[in-house]
């Protein structure tokens, strides 16, 4: 969970449905399993009318579709999210062997290499577009470690499951709201040349910035501006996006230019609509792979 999503869980948000799917996606073969999360794709878009109409809403001004070619984008919609969930609880025991067989592309890692050698630290800046909990264990393929920072869970036994399954592939997690030292914990992390990831497509409580996308305003976080403002990390954007083939293809991008200004907060609603501009090309080419079941366009 990251953002602004509301503290009180959803009725199937815990940590038993997340077992349950572990122990179904670990016993039955993955094709199998796909299928089965594909049905339940299709029963959610059913079933979650307000979810279906948020997330129908906020695709609107990003397709431009309308009628059924609008539903047809938020049916796939719902059908790859719970299709990457599927995926994420069945690498939850560690097998990197089998993760790297689902990824039929890497891209990108020369600027992740690059950025190590400037020796500033590295910001990968996601969001929740594709599927952003696997590019953590990708990483952790490759033997690179990363630290994730994302909110509390809404409840604390789901918080520490997720975190012990982290910890297989030595993913460390910095939780921002419980711990009043996250932002120079991870400010260290990037002075000692670490990599951090987060997601930037929500804010973070009730630190945001008004961007524009697709002729509407939304609200971001400025998380990657602040960082790079104290240490001049580099800001990579990396993405996984799940390809026809029912594998994931996995994209570093190029560095974000982040700029100064002597107003900081005009800095960081600049560098900030920067990212937002790179998302939203992203977003184009990705619409279903948009898993934000939130409202996001808010008023001009």
């Amino acid at each position: 969970m990251s953002g602004n999503e509301t503290k009180r869980p959803n009725l199937w948000y815990n940590s038993w449905t997340f077992r349950t799917a572990h122990w179904l996606a670990t016993t039955l073969p993955r094709f199998i399993y796909q299928a089965v999360s594909r049905f339940i794709g299709h029963l959610a878009c059913d079933l979650c009318d307000t979810q279906r109409d948020i997330m129908r809403e906020n695709l609107r001004p990003v397709t431009k579709a309308r009628g059924p070619e609008l539903d047809a984008i938020t049916r796939n919609g719902f059908v790859h999210f719970i299709q990457q969930i599927a995926d994420n609880v069945r690498f939850m025991d560690g097998n990197l062997a089998e993760v790297s067989e689902i990824v039929c592309k890497w891209s990108g890692l020369e600027h992740l290499q690059a950025s190590q050698a400037r020796g500033k630290g590295t910001v990968l800046i996601t969001g929740h577009l594709g599927a952003w909990e696997l590019g953590g264990i990708l990483l952790a393929v490759r033997d690179i470690p990363v630290t994730v920072v994302t909110l509390a869970e809404p409840l604390a036994d789901l918080g520490e499951w997720r975190e012990r399954y982290r910890q297989k592939f030595g993913i460390k997690t910095i939780t921002l709201g419980e711990n009043r030292f996250a932002f120079l914990e991870i400010v260290q992390t990037l002075r000692k040349n670490g990599i951090i990831a987060l997601l930037v497509d929500r804010p973070y409580g009730d630190n945001s910035v008004p961007v524009q996308m697709f002729g509407r305003s939304a609200l971001f976080s400025p998380a990657a501006s602040l960082l790079w403002q104290h240490t001049d990390a580099t800001i990579l954007p990396a993405f996984v996006f799940a390809q026809p083939s029912g594998q994931y293809a996995s994209f570093i991008y190029p560095p974000i230019t982040m700029g100064s200004n002597a107003d900081p907060s005009l800095t960081h609603h600049v560098n900030t609509q920067r990212i937002a501009d790179f998302f939203a090309s992203l977003l184009q080419l990705y619409p279903d792979q948009w898993y934000n079941f939130v409202p996001v366009w808010t008023a001009l």
